[in-house]
């Protein structure tokens, strides 16, 4: 707060006001207002200022102004009220582009970092203290120069610099990028986002999220996944085959009982396999791309003529995100419900809208999904056991459905167990919508 007598000097000045400015209260008492602001700013005050002024009744008016302190500008905007004589000014401080990321830099965890492009190059003009942490610069020697000196590799520099000059082109950066740390080389999820100041000036803010052991946990799963599975089928082939040649050459019940017993585990651990297998095909084939939930329903149906049947409404006009990957999904939860519950139990697909979404159920009359295969799925428990691999169908049913951007649920209401994908719906021209045929594959007619 401030005061203003009737020769426009400041008659006094608050602690905080000075503080704002960045200067001692005896230094700015008995200054011309006006020497703190540009010339438009100073004619708007003083015209603010005569008219309170002449006011009687004690008005207050407002205006924005920016104190030009020479080195930086101080945005604020500037109340002025009348009293006794003189007038009495409140000082509001005005929110930048700059204080708004300041706030961000105090509360953000990952490394940030704001800069100005100049010349082509991502100059440094404040940073955070995670970033100070992680990368182990001082502020004080980094503020002023290059990003890229400091924390891009040699062999990096040209895609560091195809990011500098998008971001000079007002366009937005994100990548995985691998940057040297006090802890060594690590990778980041890198975003980048541009801005422009009323100057002309452009600026970047930049955010960088460790991602490393997720990268490398996700990769050495890849390659065990792949081992394994590899190994497994060679290995379970030999095993088979040896056994089926045991149960055929045997001649006494044991060791025919025997080798029927490894042929019956022999083929279990060879339908996790494959379930495993399928896994891995439904994500690389779950995309955008829109399906008619209707047809898909009928589609998946198709391959249970005698046990499962489809809710004859089925009429949505919405189309469901997923590509051929969501078929593989629903597929294996009507095969779950098929081929683990009792002889004749009813199995039925429904398709129903909610609003903005679309919900994919396949319902039973069985006794339910056992409470070891669900936990984990449906209730985020540790995982423990997957039963005879029924358990994989479902986590491939629920990776599908998060894919494209919806959830599985599971429900047991009045002896009927509901399993349902929620997906968005999306609206799609008829010539974009996947039509897929039986079996799951892509085809120019849809079953009926």
């Amino acid at each position: 707060m401030f005061g203003i007598d009737r020769d426009g000097r400041l008659s006094f000045v608050t602690e905080e006001f000075a503080t704002l400015l960045s200067m001692a209260p005896d230094a700015l008492e008995g200054r011309q207002l006006t020497s703190l602001l540009p010339a438009d700013n100073a004619e708007t005050v003083m015209r603010e200022l005569r008219v309170v002024r002449e006011t009687d009744d004690r008005q207050t008016r407002r205006c924005q102004v920016v104190f030009d302190l020479g080195d930086r500008q101080v945005p604020a905007t500037v109340e002025l009220t009348a009293a006794d004589g003189a007038v009495v000014c409140s000082v509001h401080r005005s929110t930048s582009v700059h204080d708004r990321f300041d706030r961000l830099f105090d509360l953000i965890e990952d490394p940030a970092v704001a800069f100005e492009i100049v010349e082509g190059e991502p100059v440094v003009h404040a940073v955070n203290t995670p970033f100070a942490e992680t990368f182990g610069y001082d502020p004080a020697d980094i503020v002023g120069e290059s990003l890229n000196e400091f924390i891009v590799p040699e062999q990096k520099d040209e895609e560091a610099m195809d990011y500098d000059q998008r971001t000079a082109d007002g366009k937005a950066n994100h990548a995985i990028v691998a940057r040297k740390t006090v802890d060594g080389w690590r990778e980041f999820d890198y975003h980048s986002v541009p801005y422009q100041a009323d100057d002309g000036r452009q600026y970047g803010f930049a955010i960088y999220t460790d991602v490393t052991e997720d990268r490398r946990r996700q990769q050495r799963l890849r390659v065990l996944h792949r081992v394994l599975r590899h190994n497994l089928r060679n290995d379970l082939s030999v095993v088979i085959g040896a056994a089926q040649h045991l149960n055929s050459a045997a001649t006494d019940s044991y060791t025919i009982t025997m080798a029927e017993r490894i042929l019956d585990a022999a083929g279990r651990l060879d339908a996790v396999s494959q379930q495993a297998k399928e896994v891995e095909s439904a994500l690389e084939n779950t995309t955008e791309r829109p399906i008619d939930p209707g047809s898909l329903a009928r589609s998946v149906a198709q391959d249970y003529p005698e046990t499962v049947t489809v809710d004859p409404s089925i009429r949505p006009p919405a189309a469901v995100p997923g590509g051929p990957g969501l078929y593989d999904a629903l597929d294996n939860l009507v095969e779950n419900a098929v081929e683990h519950t009792p002889e004749g139990t009813a199995v039925r697909l429904i398709v129903e809208e909610e609003g903005d979404e679309v919900l994919l159920k396949v319902t039973d009359d069985g006794p339910g999904i056992p409470a070891i295969e669900r936990a984990a799925v449906f209730d985020g428990e540790t995982i423990t056991t997957l039963q005879h691999g029924s358990g994989l169908g479902i986590w491939l049913a629920r990776w599908v459905a998060e894919s494209a951007g919806g959830d599985l649920s599971y429900d047991r209401t009045a002896g009927w167990t509901v399993v349902t994908i929620r997906l968005p719906a999306v609206a799609a021209d008829s010539a974009d919508i996947l039509d897929l045929g039986a079996g799951g594959s892509e085809s120019e007619t849809l079953p009926e």
